[in-house]
């Protein structure tokens, strides 16, 4: 990273010491202490302390979340020329965070400059937003290549798979945006019904295998023991769902992931604001999800609240994010229907009768894997705004 916006001299010396001492403080578990310092060291100009605070800004750590302050710490940052800030200021765009458009042209100048410093994250989103084709290959080999020689773990996996081939040549950035092509921009595929009432279709394709995969790598590592919401209403871990959930909050969701959401999105065709985010699952050999319903329950006192603070599950989408797995397909008991995708396959419900009332037939199971492991994506949508909703 170059020094060249940071400040010089004693005062960025000083602005350097505060920082580095923030990230003592921080690991020593003293945030608030860490924080204080983070903030001398940013007023005094320092942009990985600016960086720091706007991510802790996100998500309300030694103090309030204030996705404003956020927001305008990383623009700060980004500006000023810091390559990380400037792939999460691209994030927050794309999440429509920075303000009340998303405008994916800022988003990919943010990345080009971003992945023209040499950021890595910023790299692998351009090689993934290039489709996958024979014409684009050298580009898009070169843009893993450079991310993964920058230590970008998916990128790795990605090279890891190449067939051996000559060194990529230099990175013309002016091809490289020619060559984007966002995901949420592609038409979908067309619907396939499977059941009339309830609205069950197939959007065969909905996701590329390469997109799938990027997926499944991004949230691997925040996998955690899938939780439900018990008769109290607080979530817990309980013996009717035994795989692991990963969840792409504001944080989690990187540009290429915003736009994948805007896809899932259209394909339940309701509005994207209204949409929780995307989460991974994995289902291991064993692990399963009984028969359960997707929409909130409204004669509950325990979820009453989450219903008139954020609205009903008024419809769900799962995509299949791999075929390698034996069983694990997608039972609906009350219809005598079971589903099963290939790589990118979609299928999408409704969990509502056309008045808004809760469908008890759309009670659905995701059965267990014989053999090898299942990853899936899931969306739900809800029908009001979910804007400052986590987790």
């Amino acid at each position: 990273m170059s020094a060249a916006s940071d400040p010089v001299g004693p005062e960025g010396i000083e602005a350097t010491r505060l920082f580095g001492e923030a990230q003592a403080r921080h690991h020593a578990g003293d945030a608030a202490g860490a924080r204080s310092l983070l903030e001398q060291s940013a007023r005094a100009g320092h942009r990985g302390a600016l960086l720091q605070l706007g991510v802790w800004d996100l998500i309300g750590l030694a103090g309030p979340m204030d996705l404003g302050a956020a927001v305008a710490r990383v623009r700060e940052a980004a500006t000023r020329g810091h390559a990380p800030a400037m792939t999460l200021h691209a994030q927050l765009i794309a999440a429509g965070a920075a303000g009340p458009a998303r405008d994916f042209a800022d988003v990919l100048a943010w990345l080009l400059r971003a992945a023209e410093a040499g950021e890595p994250r910023a790299t692998v989103q351009l090689a993934m937003l290039i489709p996958d084709l024979p014409a684009h290959a050298p580009v898009r080999v070169a843009l893993l290549r450079a991310a993964a020689a920058a230590g970008e773990p998916i990128a790795r996996m990605f090279v890891d798979r190449l067939p051996p081939s000559p060194p990529s040549a230099g990175l013309d950035w002016q091809d490289v945006r020619a060559r984007v092509a966002w995901p949420h921009e592609r038409a979908l595929p067309p619907a396939q019904a499977r059941r009339a009432q309830p609205r069950i279709v197939a959007l065969p394709g909905l996701l590329a295998a390469d997109e799938c995969i990027y997926l499944a790598l991004k949230g691997l590592p925040m996998l955690r023991p899938a939780r439900v919401v018990g008769r109290d209403g607080q979530s817990t871990i309980d013996p009717i769902r035994s795989n692991d959930t990963a969840k792409f909050g504001l944080l989690e969701a990187d540009a290429l992931v915003q736009s994948l959401d805007l896809r899932v999105a259209a394909a339940l065709g309701h509005p994207a604001e209204n949409g929780e985010g995307l989460a991974l699952l994995r289902y291991q050999v064993g692990q399963q999800y009984l028969p359960h319903c997707d929409w909130i329950d409204p004669t509950r006192d325990a979820t009453r609240g989450d219903l008139e603070r954020w609205g009903q599950r008024v419809a769900t989408c799962i995509v299949y994010l791999n075929d390698s797995f034996e069983g694990g397909a997608t039972e609906f008991p009350e219809l005598g229907l079971t589903v099963r995708g290939g790589v990118g396959d979609a299928f999408v419900w409704n969990n509502v009768l056309p008045d808004g009332a809760i469908d008890p037939l759309t009670r659905h199971a995701g059965l267990a894997p014989t053999q090898g492991m299942k990853f899936l994506l899931s969306k739900w949508m809800r029908d009001r705004p979910q804007w400052g909703r986590e987790g």
